[in-house]
């Protein structure tokens, strides 16, 4: 893994926060004239489990009653690379994240 990490289980794992940008949809036929396309911007924390030149997977829940079985962690996140903005990392509590909006 990447970074400090944090033992979950016997599971060095960081708890990472992931800033990225999703699609704007519109689902009517026609755009109106006023519609004003806009990105829309995520923030996802959890654990990153796997970190790739092509993507991250951030595991939102890990259950720790579930010792010896397969389906420990769900709640999976697979974000591509071309759409994450920033990622930081959660050492302590101290650490800040905070999506600045940007003027149009």
């Amino acid at each position: 893994m990447v970074g400090e990490g944090r033992f979950v289980d016997d599971i060095s794992t960081p708890l990472v926060a992931v800033e990225w940008e999703d699609i704007t949809a519109y689902s009517r036929t026609a755009l109106p004239e006023d519609f004003e396309p806009y990105r829309l911007r995520k923030l996802t924390c959890g654990l990153l489990w796997k970190d790739t030149p092509e993507y991250v997977v951030v595991v939102g829940d890990y259950d720790i009653t579930n010792e010896g079985r397969d389906y420990r962690h769900n709640d999976f996140h697979i974000i591509p690379r071309g759409v994450i903005r920033q990622i930081t990392y959660l050492h302590d509590s101290g650490s800040l994240v905070a999506l600045k909006a940007e003027a149009s």
